[in-house]
């Protein structure tokens, strides 16, 4: 694409304190850059998880408080970063870092590049503001295509600067196990044979989790042994233990809290579920799944279907619909002969075109097109 350089000083930025999906986005995305001889660096407030978990791992780091009335002083920090660490590219992620990181690199006469990464399918203002804060980036990145679509669709950004990257999978962490693997250990109680539905999501409302538990409860008037583990913590943590207790099903579901090791937990589930129905783009919990053979169940939300092909390696139901869920369901937990058909075949769409080393590849791509204009 042009550039004949090799390496790049690259400042990610970031305002959540969370740890969802987008800070594990940019945490490992900045590992495998690192690892390919670029040099990272992190901005972050540092009371974040990514703050605290990239001076763990060694990251160059600059706390920030991108919010409120600090932005001036957030703006004015930055840009001494920028000049002093002679930084080629600033990726923002969230709102407030990306309004912060546009002021910032406004009027240099070194010109750092822009970019803007977009990771969920959240509506988008059609404002003035927000379609130059879309607009003025050298290129955006999205998680998904659907994305993509969105962007361009809502504040006008030409589709040619626009590229859809979802997150990869690092594959020498995320391969198949048996479904028995670690069960005697994390789950003792429960018997050997279950069957085992998993999901690995935040404990969000729009993450379905509601009519996951409805979907099981149903599921139980007919089959006995199925289980339902649900990896992740949230805020509605409470209103998820409640419904719970409401549909009666304390002794068939687990809440783990979070995990760190979620292979471990992966490698327990017989068929895994994501069951959002609103923001998602290229779900990593999916992904991962399909990394270690998992047949999945998705809903027809955000990037979902661009990952999981209907009665390829998975099936799909619409979103807020228990009935449907159920069903599709049951046709897996009957049939294992197609849960491990629809796990080789994800396993495969896995690693032909979403590894960490391809993602690490598409970016530096886009990166080596910048730089090169």
């Amino acid at each position: 694409m042009g550039s004949t350089k090799v390496h790049y000083t690259v400042l990610h930025t970031e305002s959540s304190l969370g740890w969802g999906g987008q800070e594990k986005r940019i945490f490992s995305e900045a590992e495998v850059m690192r690892q390919r001889g670029h040099t990272i660096l992190l901005a972050a407030d540092f009371r974040s998880e990514l703050y605290h978990r990239g001076k763990e791992a060694g990251f160059a780091l600059f706390p920030l408080t991108f919010g409120g009335c600090r932005n001036l002083a957030a703006c004015l920090s930055l840009r001494q970063v920028l000049r002093r660490q002679r930084v080629e590219i600033l990726n923002t992620h969230s709102s407030l870092d990306s309004w912060v990181g546009h002021l910032a690199a406004m009027g240099r006469r070194d010109r750092v590049k822009l970019v803007r990464t977009r990771h969920l399918s959240t509506p988008i203002r059609s404002s003035w503001p927000t379609r130059w804060l879309y607009q003025s980036p050298d290129a955006i990145i999205t998680t998904g295509q659907a994305i993509k679509e969105l962007i361009a669709k809502r504040v006008g950004v030409a589709e040619h600067k626009i590229y859809s990257i979802p997150t990869g999978v690092p594959l020498d962490r995320f391969y198949p196990h048996p479904s028995t693997a670690g069960r005697a250990e994390l789950l003792p109680a429960w018997p050997r044979d279950a069957c085992i539905i998993g999901s690995v999501a935040v404990l969000r409302t729009w993450k379905g989790h509601n009519f996951l538990l409805e979907a099981v409860a149903k599921i139980l008037a007919q089959e006995e042994k199925v289980y339902l583990v649900l990896v992740g913590d949230g805020p509605i943590r409470h209103l998820v233990e409640e419904k719970v207790a409401a549909l009666n099903l304390n002794d068939h579901v687990l809440l783990t809290g979070y995990q760190d090791d979620v292979p471990a937990w992966l490698a327990l589930m017989d068929i895994v579920v994501l069951a959002s129905y609103a923001n998602e783009g290229v779900p990593q919990s999916l992904l991962q799944a399909m990394a270690m053979a998992r047949p999945v169940i998705g809903t027809t939300c955000g990037g979902i279907p661009e990952i999981v092909t209907d009665g390829v390696n998975g099936l799909l139901t619409p979103p807020k619909d228990p009935e449907a869920l159920t069903q599709a369901l049951i046709q897996l937990i009957r049939n294992p002969v197609q849960r491990q058909e629809f796990g080789l075949n994800g396993l495969r769409l896995v690693q032909e075109r979403f590894s960490l080393e391809q993602m690490a590849a598409a970016m530096e791509q886009v990166y080596e097109h910048i730089l090169a204009e």
